[in-house]
């Protein structure tokens, strides 16, 4: 979605349509109003750049259906949450939780903010799931994120990527093999970045997973590799829980569960390169990967050389990875 406008009823709801409903107040020259919004809505989550051209206040009722960070990218928002008071900047994120009404402040002097909604299903399952236990209730998630500490940096760089892949939808955000993996990272990254009641919980080991849990998710991917895995479908397929298929895949094979199914996909890649299914651009995208510099790197650590040997000799070179031949688990 691609909206500038200076109706405030069509910002409104053009607004609603991808974050909450809400009642705008200007606070400036009706006349001088205006609004852009550059966003795509993915299912579990919208993300989305806001700018208004003047100050205004925006009022939202409970916001109920899901959690929202913003982000002002430039100058400050200055915003209410419940209890919280908090000035968004580049620095710090602003965290709404959906047992709570919002309220925000801002665009006196132009600029720009940066808004993610998780549904909250979404959230909560995905807490479900890591913990291996049920969550109920709203996660009672703290009103800020500082996007300068080691994780803040760590999410917030997940979040750049996937609004830079979401702007263009008809790209790769139309891909479930590169964005479902990526929303997931985006959740499950906000659950160990922000502050809330179960993350030292997140933090212990989890139950210890046999070896023949670990199987049944290597075989899948190796079977379905062009399928869009997520740890939580492939702990689905194994019986378990995901943060217990994380460490059960460490400590069997040393890689995470998406290191497995990137792993695999460099394998098929190989033998499309090797049979000359195609140039080495058009053997990435097939099997998801998004970044030719990052492709060529990876396929060069677990081949010995670059993607584009393989293809001119059509010699399937020995692996040099750290997973062994997965394709024989």
């Amino acid at each position: 979605m691609r909206v500038s406008t200076s109706d405030p009823d069509r910002a409104r709801a053009e607004c609603a349509e991808i974050y909450f409903p809400h009642r705008l107040t200007m606070l400036h020259d009706p006349a001088e109003f205006s609004m852009s919004l550059s966003a795509v809505d993915l299912g579990p989550v919208a993300a989305g750049v806001l700018s208004y051209g003047g100050e205004v206040v925006i009022e939202t009722g409970e916001l109920a259906t899901g959690y929202e960070v913003n982000i002002a990218l430039d100058g400050v928002l200055r915003t209410r949450s419940g209890r919280a008071d908090v000035c968004s900047t580049a620095a710090t994120a602003a965290v709404y939780r959906p047992d709570g009404t919002a309220r925000l402040h801002g665009w006196a002097e132009g600029g720009r903010l940066f808004g993610l909604k998780i549904q909250r299903g979404a959230l909560e399952d995905q807490l479900t799931s890591l913990l291996d236990r049920p969550v109920r209730g709203a996660v009672a998630l703290a009103p800020t994120i500082d996007l300068e500490s080691d994780d803040g940096r760590r999410w917030w760089s997940l979040v750049r990527t996937l609004a830079d892949l979401a702007a263009d939808p008809r790209g790769l955000a139309a891909d479930p093999r590169v964005m479902r993996p990526l929303v997931e990272a985006v959740v499950a990254g906000l659950l160990h970045t922000v502050d809330h009641p179960y993350r030292d919980a997140l933090a212990t080991p989890a139950s210890a997973v046999g070896p023949r849990s670990v199987r049944r998710a290597v075989a899948a991917v190796v079977e379905r590799p062009e399928h869009p895995w997520t740890v939580a479908s492939l702990a689905e397929v194994a019986g378990v829980s995901a943060r217990g298929l994380r460490d059960g895949m460490a400590r069997h094979h040393g890689v995470s569960p998406m290191a497995l199914v990137r792993d695999v996909r460099l394998r098929r890649a190989r033998d499309d390169l090797a049979a000359g299914r195609g140039g080495v651009a058009e053997v990435a995208m097939r099997w998801g990967f998004t970044h030719l510099g990052r492709f060529a790197r990876s396929y060069r650590t677990a081949f010995g050389e670059p993607p584009s040997r393989t293809a001119a000799t059509g010699v399937r070179p020995t692996a040099h990875g750290s997973t062994g031949d997965l394709d024989h688990t």
